[in-house]
């Protein structure tokens, strides 16, 4: 048994896969074992990988069934037997250090920064540049419901924690789905405030030609985790942001049986206004007078949830009690 595990699915990845197994065997940390998954590729991956497995011990390599990546991802759980694992995946490279500065921390999911590789477009680097701001538990559990706040090949964790949350699941984003029954089984998360990982972006990308990855893929996991936050028990809800995002979230939360009391905008032209089926509009300062949630911020403009949370923790609201951000 070795110290660590890292599971890679790969799928007719012949022209990265190479760049990848380097960045794994040059890493400090020398007591790992590779578990690649062939996930039924037509082109030179098996050739590739067999290639490094024959001069490396360590890499063991399976092959399947073209599955998709979870059933990859539990081939190589089946095989794996080390206390804690790595995700790799077949595009990207790891920084020579990875291993060493990840398996230093104590939480059960320690994640890293990341820099992008290939010709990402602007929302993709907007999304790496939100993402690689939140390092703390607190911040990747109070962002849960915004969008998934860790990438998923930078993930390090401890094999009995992902096991009490049930593993991957198929039929839909299986990391963000993980993530969130992490989060419910009370494990701790961390980023390492470094980049270790180059994560490529290319039109082809499975997150972008998948509908397990699509806008409302992610929408159907937030709904199936949403009622179980703490914060919706505390009573009727303020939903923060009279825009399209905050409007479209009122029908969805009546239908999970949440009161939507009333909507905050900073707009005095929109104060006192009926939406969405006669909820109020109210002023900001209203709100913040209370001291005490629950809010729910719901806007889609750039910046403006910074806005929000600064207001609302000058006032007093404690973030994942009093109020919670949704996209």
């Amino acid at each position: 048994m070795s110290h660590l595990d890292v599971w890679l699915p790969a799928f007719n990845a012949e022209a990265t896969l190479a760049a990848a197994l380097r960045s794994i065997v040059r890493q400090t940390f020398r007591d790992w074992r590779l578990w690649l998954v062939d996930d039924g590729s037509t082109d030179r991956t098996a050739a590739i990988a067999g290639s490094f497995a024959a001069r490396d011990p360590r890499i063991r390599m399976l092959r399947i069934r073209h599955g998709g990546i979870v059933a990859a991802l539990r081939a190589a759980a089946a095989a794996s037997d080390a206390p804690r694992f790595a995700r790799m995946d077949a595009d990207d490279m790891a920084h020579a250090r990875r291993f060493e500065i990840q398996l230093a921390s104590r939480a059960d999911v320690v994640a890293a920064r990341t820099r992008l590789l290939g010709a990402p477009g602007e929302g993709m680097r907007a999304y790496v540049r939100w993402q690689n701001s939140l390092l703390t538990h607190d911040d990747h559990i109070h962002n849960l419901f915004v969008e998934s706040p860790l990438a998923h090949p930078t993930a390090l964790m401890r094999r009995d924690t992902f096991e009490r949350a049930g593993g991957y699941r198929a039929g839909g984003p299986e990391d963000y789905d993980l993530w969130m029954r992490l989060w419910e089984s009370g494990a701790r998360f961390e980023k390492i405030p470094r980049v270790l990982l180059g994560w490529r972006d290319s039109p082809g990308r499975l997150t972008r030609a998948h509908a397990d990855y699509s806008e409302a893929a992610f929408r159907r996991v937030k709904l199936a985790n949403l009622p179980r936050h703490p914060i919706l028990a505390r009573g009727p809800v303020t939903v923060w942001g009279a825009g399209p995002v905050g409007r479209g979230w009122i029908p969805v939360l009546r239908a999970l049986g949440v009161e939507v009391e009333q909507v905050v905008d900073i707009d005095p032209r929109k104060i006192g206004r009926r939406v969405s089926g006669g909820v109020p509009v109210v002023a900001a300062e209203e709100v913040l007078a209370r001291g005490r949630g629950p809010v729910l911020g719901a806007v889609g403009s750039r910046g403006a949830r910074a806005i929000i949370r600064g207001r609302l923790l000058g006032a007093g609201f404690r973030e994942g009690e009093d109020f919670l951000f949704l996209a």
